[in-house]
C-alpha cells in the first residue's frame, strides 16, 4: 500500500501558528514577540510574521537598534490586491448615466460639470465592477493598484520576520494576508524552518479568517474582563468552526481576579487548552519603547520561566504533528 506521504515530506512540514485575540488591546502582538524570542533562544528553527496588516507593529520589537543595518538588510516587496475602476476619457460620451442613474452604491462616482465627465473616488470605490458593466460605452475599467508591501528583513534573534502593511484605502487587508503568508512560508521552506507563529489581526473579519485559514494551532490570547470574554468566544467559535486546534492565554490575570475565575472555571469546563497566563505588569509598555520582547526587557524570571513552558509545549505540538 502507497501512504499519502513519506517520511521526508512529514518532517518537513511546516508547523503554522496563528496568535490571535478577538479584541485589541489585551497584549497579543507583546505575547506573540516573546514567544518568538523564547522560542529561538531555545534553539528552534522558527520563521515569524506579522498578519495584522491594518496595524503591522511587531517589527518594532525586533527592529535592529542601527537603522542602517535594517535598511541594508530589508526587502520590501509592493503587491496588488486590490481593485479600482478607472475612467476612460475617450470612451465617454458625457451622457451622465451613472450618475443619474446611480451606478456606484458606494458613492465613489460624482460629476465635474466644466468638463461633463464623471470622477473616481479611489478611496470609496470597491471594485465591484457596476460601472464598468452598466456604462453603455464601457468607459470605466476595474484595474489592479498597490495594496500595500510586505517587508522582510532577517532579526537579530536568528529568525526572519516577515511583516505586511496594507495602503490607506486599499480595503483588502485579507487578501494582504494571504499574499503574507505565501511570502513567509515560501521563505520558510527555503531556509528549512520547521515553525511558522504569525500575529494575527484582532477581532473576527476576513483578516483573521485569512490569517487561521488551514493552520495549524490558534492561541487565543484575552483578558479578565466581560467584553473580552465575550470577543474570545466569539473568535473560538471561528476557530472551531474550521476544526483547528487552539490553545488560550490570559493575560493581566490579576486585573479582576473574580473574572479570572469564572474565565478558567469556563475554559475547563468547555474542555478549552489554558496554556498560561500572566499578572498586570505597569512595565510592559517600556519594553515596546525600548524595541525588546517583554521577556527580554524585563528579565523577570517567573514571566520567563511562563513563556518558556508555553513556547515548549508549541514545540511539542510540532514534534506530535511530524510524529
Amino acid at each position: 500500500m502507497v501512504s499519502g506521504k513519506s517520511e521526508s515530506d512529514s518532517k518537513s512540514k511546516l508547523f503554522t501558528v496563528t496568535v490571535i485575540s478577538g479584541k485589541g488591546g489585551v497584549g497579543k502582538t507583546s505575547i506573540t514577540s516573546s514567544l518568538a524570542f523564547m522560542l529561538a533562544k531555545q534553539n528552534h528553527s522558527i520563521i515569524v510574521a506579522d498578519a495584522d496588516v491594518d496595524a503591522a507593529n511587531l517589527a518594532i520589537l525586533f527592529r535592529p537598534l542601527e537603522n542602517n543595518a535594517f535598511d541594508q538588510n530589508k526587502t520590501v516587496r509592493t503587491v496588488q490586491t486590490t481593485e479600482k475602476a478607472e475612467f476612460l476619457p475617450e470612451k465617454c460620451i458625457h451622457c451622465k448615466q451613472c450618475i443619474d442613474q446611480n451606478f456606484c452604491s458606494f458613492d465613489a462616482l460624482s460629476w465635474d460639470e466644466q468638463n461633463k465627465i464623471p470622477i473616481v473616488d479611489t478611496i470609496a470605490c470597491e471594485g465591484c465592477r457596476a460601472c464598468h458593466l452598466l456604462c453603455p460605452t464601457h468607459a470605466f475599467k476595474i484595474a489592479s493598484v498597490n495594496s500595500g508591501t510586505i517587508t522582510s528583513f532577517q532579526t537579530d534573534y536568528d529568525f526572519p520576520l516577515i511583516s505586511g502593511e496594507t495602503i490607506l484605502g486599499s480595503q483588502t487587508s485579507g487578501k494582504m494576508v494571504t499574499e503574507l503568508r505565501k511570502v513567509a512560508e515560501s521563505r520558510a521552506q527555503e531556509e528549512k524552518r520547521k515553525l511558522l507563529l504569525m500575529d494575527g489581526p484582532p477581532g473576527i473579519g476576513c483578516p483573521v479568517l485569512a490569517a487561521v485559514t488551514g493552520v495549524d494551532f490558534v492561541i487565543l490570547v484575552t483578558e479578565p474582563t466581560t467584553a473580552a470574554l465575550h470577543d474570545v468566544k466569539r473568535a473560538i467559535s471561528i476557530v472551531s468552526s474550521f476544526n483547528i486546534p487552539f490553545g488560550i492565554i490570559i493575560n493581566k490575570r490579576d486585573m479582576n481576579p473574580e473574572m479570572y475565575n469564572k474565565m478558567t472555571e469556563y475554559f475547563n469546563q468547555k474542555g478549552w487548552e489554558i496554556l498560561g497566563s500572566f499578572p498586570l505588569n505597569e512595565r510592559w509598555p517600556y519594553a515596546i519603547v525600548n524595541q525588546q520582547p517583554i521577556v527580554k526587557f524585563l528579565e523577570d524570571d517567573k514571566i520567563s520561566h511562563e513563556f518558556e513552558k508555553i513556547s515548549q509545549k508549541l514545540w511539542q505540538k510540532q514534534l506530535d504533528l511530524i510524529s
